[in-house]
């Protein structure tokens, strides 16, 4: 069973009126704004660095209504695929149901979204080892010694890298879809593509054995077709293989496979409108900020060439090889993930480990290893889709009575 929960990807800011009382705890202005109030931190580009500049990262809050002594509980967003900073809170009832109303929810943004700009020359720092410092920086705001924190996808291993390093700063914490921050990325590459492999096999299996998959009658032959239409420019010019990869990212991967089949047999059928309207944009330098600011341009290009080196079973899922190829011309990661060594005390932290087990983005045997090695709760979810917490019912329950146990 899914919950309903509205999805607003990228990241917005919503101007707050200049009438509403500001009031301040310390280093954060909190601003009524709606049924939620809209905070602020500043905090260094460089930890540690005395002359370096500040970027301002935006906060969302919504109070507990229950419950006599109420933790505070950060949420931490997927830069890609979950929604934005202010919708988490503001859709938290809806979301989480009213086991939220226990936790004072605060949504941080993460550096390098709209409500978080980086100075110029300084877009590419916006890494998970970045990242965690800014989320510890929030929690010193608040003058708690401890935080509950849910984190999505880039956000769960942005708490993942703060857990390993300081795990006496997070009361429990639920990641949903993390990568492994201490281990290389270019060992987990294989494993990720391999997921997506399995994914788009998974994706080719429903729509052969449902009625409601319009090449339901024979989905290998309907993909080849669309092939052949493409090789002859027989559909619109901006259908390629590499758009077909695109958008079965933003079909696929949020759960929605026949959305995807239901287009391509429309550009068979010579309307190719529906599957242009999936394809989006083509991959650009500024989105491979986030990949390239945890891996060295050596390790960029590895990953790279892994994925450019894979031969599609069909189709496949998602544009990796093109944006970790943008990392050759990005300023070299400062912070690069895989050298990060736990702390001894973050095999004994209270960490909750979830993922859909058909994920097709991140492998679930990374997330499985990780989980394994660090001695934390791993709870695999039969779905195939991106991301489980706030999506599965029964993942969403159980992740609430993780946090207030």
């Amino acid at each position: 069973m899914c919950i309903g929960v509205a999805l607003i990807f990228g990241f917005t800011n919503i101007p707050m009126s200049p009438a509403q009382a500001e009031t301040t705890t310390d280093e954060i202005t909190w601003l009524p704004c709606g049924p939620i109030e809209c905070g602020k931190i500043f905090v260094p580009v460089t930890k540690g660095l005395s002359t370096s500049e500040r970027i301002q990262i935006s906060l969302y809050r919504r109070k507990a209504t229950s419950g006599s002594s109420p933790r505070t509980l950060l949420l931490l967003p997927d830069r890609e695929y979950s929604p934005d900073t202010r919708t988490l809170t503001e859709k938290a009832l809806l979301t989480f149901g009213t086991a939220i109303t226990q936790f004072n929810v605060i949504s941080v943004t993460p550096r390098g979204a709209i409500d978080a700009v980086m100075p110029a020359g300084s877009e590419t720092n916006i890494g998970t080892l970045a990242m965690a410092d800014d989320v510890d920086a929030v929690r010193e705001a608040l003058h708690l010694k401890k935080v509950s924190i849910i984190g999505w996808g880039s956000g769960a291993t942005t708490a993942a890298a703060l857990i390993m390093q300081n795990p006496t700063r997070v009361q429990a914490a639920v990641l949903d879809t993390p990568i492994d921050p201490s281990t290389s990325l270019v060992k987990q590459a294989p494993q990720h593509i391999a997921a997506t492999k399995l994914g788009v096999e998974t994706a080719m299996r429903w729509c052969a054995s449902h009625l409601a998959c319009p090449m339901n009658a024979n989905v290998a032959k309907g993909l080849d077709l669309l092939k052949t239409r493409i090789r002859l420019e027989r559909v619109d010019p901006a259908i390629t293989f590499e758009a077909v990869a695109r958008a079965a990212t933003r079909t696929i991967v949020e759960g929605h496979t026949q959305e995807l089949f239901t287009a391509i047999t429309a550009a068979n059928n010579k309307d190719s409108q529906p599957l242009v309207a999936l394809i989006g944009t083509a991959p650009t330098a500024a989105q491979a900020y986030g990949r390239c600011a945890d891996v060295s341009r050596a390790d960029a290009k590895k990953i790279a060439r892994a994925h450019a080196a894979v031969k599609p079973y069909k189709f496949t899922i998602g544009s990796e090889a093109a944006l970790y190829a943008f990392c050759a011309d990005i300023t070299e990661s400062a912070r690069p993930l895989g050298s990060l060594k736990p702390a001894a005390l973050a095999k004994s932290a209270r960490v909750l480990v979830n993922i859909a087990r058909g994920d097709q983005v991140t492998a679930p045997s990374v997330v499985r290893a990780m989980a394994k090695k660090m001695k934390w709760t791993y709870a695999p979810v039969y779905a195939n889709r991106h991301l489980v917490v706030g999506y599965d019912n029964a993942t969403t329950v159980a992740a609430l009575k993780f946090l207030a146990n």
